[in-house]
């Protein structure tokens, strides 16, 4: 129907993000309930500040719950959406390897089925710029998650989610030197509406 395998992939990308985003809205739904919580959250907190026993520990961790079920929050899907990346990434991966076909396509005079690292290898540094923008807009979506989740008010547990959003920036930085051009596409799209995405829902529900 597009009559270019760049644009399809982008489009089934855009696809995907429009299905899961009923989902986005719960999790940015959740991360305002988790604002309102968060004063009492920090008094939880201040009140175990200097207390490490089991049984202090046991308690803390009751009373959060009991903010959290008062204000319908469930810490874990607040990241939910942002880990389902992953495999969505791989499995779209997958999905383009059984179509020899798109590996023959071409977009904005790049191969769709040449590695980044081999195009500039080639001399063709307009890879460099892809490279670049799948680093950019995957800061940008990954921060977008972290800001989201940052009134959670248990320290240990956002210190966790920094180090996880960290590597998992990481890692997909470096392995799309190696990963077809056509999933290159696909990340950048996702991402992009992912950010723009949040950013226009952030505004409605401020309203």
């Amino acid at each position: 129907f597009l009559k270019n395998f760049g644009l399809a992939v982008m489009f089934v990308g855009l696809l995907i993000r429009f299905i899961l985003f009923p989902l986005s809205i719960k999790t940015m739904r959740q991360t305002e309930n988790m604002k309102k919580a968060n004063p009492e959250i920090q008094k939880i907190e201040k009140k175990y500040a200097n207390r490490n026993d089991s049984e202090s520990m046991m308690a803390k961790s009751q009373e959060t719950m009991l903010v959290y079920q008062k204000y319908k929050i469930n810490p874990v899907s607040g990241c939910l959406v942002t880990f389902l990346q992953i495999p969505l990434f791989f499995a779209f991966l997958q999905a383009i390897n059984r179509v020899p076909a798109i590996f023959e396509g071409e977009l904005l005079g790049m191969n769709l089925g040449m590695t980044p690292w081999k195009g500039i290898s080639n001399g063709q540094y307009i890879y460099i710029g892809l490279i670049a923008l799948i680093i950019f807009t995957t800061y940008f979506s990954f921060k977008n998650s972290m800001n989201q989740n940052s009134n959670m008010g248990n320290n240990e547990v956002m210190k966790q989610m920094d180090f996880m959003f960290k590597f998992m920036i990481v890692m997909i930085s470096v392995a799309s030197f190696s990963l077809p051009t056509a999933l290159a596409f696909y990340w950048i799209v996702t991402n992009a509406f992912i950010v723009i995405q949040n950013f226009l829902v952030k505004k409605v529900l401020a309203k």
